[in-house]
């Protein structure tokens, strides 16, 4: 079956139609003529795999990974393009729930396009009591595409894991069904965690955290801390947030969702004060940490959910808000409050372009977006990181 591809959406899939039917299968750029063949049908659109090429786009190019369907089904495509395919997913969801065009969104591509991930999680399947890595295949329940090295991680990254793999194999640990390795990209050391579906807890092998440096701050973090994918696009988000702020000494800033500090952190030497909101407890620990790490005195921490605190932290009458929410996006309570008591500036950092545009919805009420920006965090993936920065 014969399809055209139209555009590729927010969700890395190819939209195509065919007499009228909707058709999204996995890969083909636009304008590119591609076979297909349906996997499953459902009630507005027929789910496919693309399975031969008739009419290549120019901007198609070879991927690197053959299993690159399961971790960067981008690879496929040249990088400026990725480009210009994410920031107009972006751009379309931002238009469709706001009502009105955005005329101007700035885009800053990757420092690096390959190695630039400082974690990965990846399954090991035994077998014939030896371990192997794989990426468990998307829109599947239990297959997994066994791979021999990812281009995403660090070169030292990928020996460390089949280290790791010959460790296991000599000490015959068959519990051991996932492994997670945490990189420092300025001290070269690393994390390693072991996950076993057998046992609550996870073992760390060595160091039971690492430090990066980022912004010329130090940080701290562990096995279940957050803590950016990508450090120089951490570096650059970061410089543009202090440029366009150009912070005074006198600001307060709240920090709702501040994990181990590194936006509160990096701000705070050009601010009065610091709020950090934040309720896991290893992210707390080491926000602590990393306060004392740098010699911080003007940042106050605030234990607990956002949506607990937030009206109490808003009767201080912050200058800035920063918000970096998880996937969800904010809850109705943060965003009542925000609206209620504001801020002259809110910073809002988003991996999720769909409930960016939800909350957006709210905050134009009272705030007009003076700089929107697409951060390509995640290369070669369908991932959008977006900072959006909007003035009461």
């Amino acid at each position: 079956m014969e399809a055209t591809i139209e555009k590729i959406i927010y969700t890395g899939k190819s939209l195509a139609h065919i007499d009228g039917k909707v058709i999204l299968t996995d890969e083909g750029l636009p304008g590119e003529i591609v076979t297909i063949e349906p996997v499953r049908e459902k009630k507005n659109y027929t789910e496919a795999r693309t399975t031969g090429i008739i009419k290549k786009a120019a901007e198609r190019t070879a991927p690197r990974c053959s299993h690159y369907k399961s971790c960067s089904p981008y690879q496929y495509i040249d990088y400026a393009y990725q480009l210009k395919i994410k920031e107009a997913q972006l751009r379309e969801t931002l238009t469709h729930e706001l009502k009105s065009d955005f005329c101007s969104i700035l885009v800053k591509p990757s420092p690096h396009i390959w190695g630039y991930r400082n974690k990965v999680r990846l399954k090991i399947l035994w077998k014939d009591g030896k371990p192997r890595l794989a990426y468990h295949i998307p829109q599947t329940t239990n297959e997994f595409a066994e791979i021999d090295e990812c281009f995403l991680a660090s070169p030292e990254m990928n020996s460390l894991l089949n280290e790791t793999l010959k460790v296991l194999t000599e000490k015959k640990q068959l519990s051991v069904d996932e492994i997670e390795i945490k990189e420092s990209f300025s001290e070269k050391k690393f994390l390693t965690i072991l996950h076993s579906s057998s046992k609550k807890e996870p073992l760390i092998s060595g160091d039971t955290f690492i430090e990066e440096k980022v912004a010329g701050k130090l940080f701290q973090f562990g096995p279940r801390s957050f803590f950016q994918i990508n450090v120089e696009m951490t570096e650059e988000l970061i410089k543009d947030i202090k440029d366009f702020l150009a912070l005074t000494g006198k600001e307060t800033i709240a920090d709702l969702y501040c994990g181990v500090g590194t936006f509160g952190i990096a701000l705070s030497e050009n601010a009065g004060k610091v709020i950090g909101v934040e309720s896991e407890k290893e992210n707390i620990t080491f926000l602590k940490k990393n306060i004392s790490l740098n010699s911080i005195g003007n940042f106050e921490i605030k234990e607990g959910y956002c949506e607990k605190l937030i009206g109490s932290i808003l009767k201080q009458k912050p200058d800035v808000i920063i918000l970096d929410p998880p996937r969800k996006g904010l809850d109705e309570i943060t965003r009542e409050n925000i609206m209620k008591h504001g801020a002259r500036f809110i910073v809002y950092v988003s991996c999720s372009p769909s409930t960016l545009a939800r909350d957006l919805k709210t905050l134009l009420k009272k705030y007009r977006i003076r700089r929107t920006t697409f951060y390509d965090f995640f290369p070669h993936t369908t991932h959008i990181e977006a900072c959006v920065i909007l003035e009461k």
